[in-house]
This record gives C-alpha cells, structure tokens and sequence, in this order.
C-alpha cells in the first residue's frame, strides 16, 4: 500500500509533515477546552483520549490540504520542500492516508465516548474540508467554513463527557473568531500568492500588499481591531452575568488587554511577511492562554500553565524535528 522507500525514519517524517501534524496540539487545545466546560468532570484519561482523536483528526485535515492544493503548491517556490511536491509521497498513498485518518478518527470518537458527541467532530470535519475543497475560492467563504469547525470542535469536547455550558458557548464564539482571525493574519502574509491564485482573502479583496502602510483607515486593520473587541466583548460576558468568579476576568484585564494593545499599535505602519509571521504568534498565544483562563476556577493557575506549556511544547519539539508546517 505505501511504499517504504528510503529510510524508514524519512518516510515517517514526511508523513508527519503531510499531516501537518505539529498543529496536533493546536486541535487537541480546542477539544479538550470544550471538555471542561462541561457539566462532566474531566479527567487526565480523558485528555490522552483526547489528544488521540485529535491526533488523527488534525492530520486528516492538514493532509487533505496538502493533496487538494498540489497543483498550486508545484507553482510556489517556497513550497517545493512538502513531501508530494517533491514526489516524496505520491497522490495515490496520500489519499489513501487522508481515508485512514478520517476513518480511525470516527471510529475511536465512538469507541471511547459511546454518545452522541461524534456527531460534532463529524460537522467539523465536513467544515474543515469544505473550507479545503470549496471554501478557499469563496469571498467570506475562506474565513467562516474554518472558523466553525474551530467552534464545533469545542461543543464536541463539551459533549463528549457532559453537557454544554454557558460556558462551552463562550469557549466556542471565541473559538470562532480566533479562527477568522488566523484566516485574516494568514491572507495578509500570503496575499501575493493569494492574489496569484485568485484566492479571495479579505486582504485580496480590500487591495492589501506589502508595500501599503497600514493605519486606523485601513480595512484590515480596522478589520482587526472588530475581531479582537468581539471576542472581548464575549470574553467578558460570564464576569457580567456571574457566571464565573472574577478570577478569570481579572487576569484579562491586566494581561489579555495590554497585549492586545501593543498587537493593534505593531500592525501600524508598513508590514512584511516576516512581522506578520511573528504577530500571530503572540495573539494566538495569549487567546490561547486566556481560553483555558475561562476554567481556572477547575484548573487552577498551575493547571492552565501546565496546559500551555505542553501545547507549546509540542510544536517545539516538532520543531526541532525539522518537521514543520510552513517555511515562509
């Protein structure tokens, strides 16, 4: 079926970077948040299960991506190292570990949950492809499909164990919008490929290149500024309603606040791929840190770190694999 060619530690490595499988975490994050703002009460077994599931689900879409968009990444230089452009992989075994994945992704979701919770997973998945497969070359299309697989992904965690919360709702509309935004930072970094391809990001459309100035005029920027004040906005809504004690809210305020801050003043004037590469890195992660935030009250401040660090964790060790997902 697939061919062992080479050594074996090769093979492996480009099928991790088929899978994009350095995101693993990223997948897993979304997940397992969802789990504990369920009514159940999760527990470390839970996150391993977890952290499989997610294993297979985030390399069936990373995978998919990269068999869907082949003939696009042959035209881009800086994509000549993936693993089917350069014919490390052929098509065909692709595909056939595209299905593999998708498969053993429902088939444990059933296995270790025997409820109705994969049925989320599933609407997720069928988003994340649609995005793949149609959604890219849709006006709006590119930045939403995504962005509700991300906040299906945490109902299916809330539902895996328990019931959805309020608090499972909140997780998931911040999920939602922090998935537009990558979209958004991804389309500005990429917008000369994208405009090459006729891909229709926000950037694409709004007429973004790197040579432009970006200031409190710009679209983009303001589009920005709208992302991060509806999450806020949402954010803080348990604090409102006394859904959660004030720990959580409190820790936005002096941390999650100032960030966001200083990220709005950076994207200010002329930009390149190199700072918009770095701006993600920061925002997603304080989001990230401010998602797990909403459940310190179950995690404890050492919980939530813990959690982060093996998130981050992860990706460095991926990293230091040489197994990425991109290099521009």
């Amino acid at each position: 079926m697939i061919r062992m060619g080479g050594t074996k530690l090769k093979v492996i490595k480009d099928y991790l970077k088929l899978s994009r499988l350095f995101g693993t975490t990223n997948t897993w994050g979304a997940i397992f948040l969802g789990v504990l703002t369920s009514t159940g009460n999760a527990t470390i077994l839970d996150a391993l299960k977890i952290l499989i599931i997610a294993f297979f689900a985030h390399a069936y879409i990373g995978a998919i991506n990269e068999y869907w968009h082949i003939k696009e990444d042959k035209k881009t230089p800086h994509y000549q190292y993936k693993p089917i452009v350069r014919g490390d992989i052929s098509k065909r075994n692709a595909l056939i570990f595209i299905y593999f994945c998708l498969i053993i992704t429902i088939f444990l979701s059933i296995v270790f949950y025997l409820n109705f919770s994969p049925i989320f997973l599933i609407l997720a998945a069928v988003f994340g492809t649609l995005y793949t497969v149609k959604g890219k070359y849709i006006a709006w299309a590119y930045d939403i499909t995504p962005s509700i697989g991300a906040g299906l992904l945490i109902v299916y965690g809330a539902t895996t164990i328990g019931k959805v919360t309020s608090i499972t709702i909140v997780a998931a509309i911040c999920a939602f919008f922090i998935s537009v935004y990558s979209e958004w930072i991804g389309g500005m970094k990429d917008v000369d490929t994208d405009r090459k391809f006729n891909i229709p990001t926000t950037a694409v459309r709004w007429g973004y290149t790197h040579d432009k100035h970006l200031s409190l005029k710009d679209l983009n920027l303001l589009y920005f500024i709208w992302i991060v004040v509806t999450i806020d906005i949402v954010y803080s809504m348990p604090f409102f309603l006394h859904l959660l004690s004030p720990t959580y809210f409190y820790i936005f305020l002096f941390i999650g606040i100032p960030i966001q801050c200083y990220l709005i003043y950076k994207l200010i004037g002329k930009q390149d791929v190199k700072s918009l590469r770095k701006h993600p890195l920061l925002f997603l992660g304080s989001m990230m840190f401010l998602a797990f935030v909403l459940v310190i009250d179950k995690l404890t401040i050492w919980g939530v770190l813990i959690i982060i660090a093996f998130i981050t964790g992860w990706v460095y060790i991926f990293s230091l694999s040489g197994i990425r997902f991109s290099r521009n």
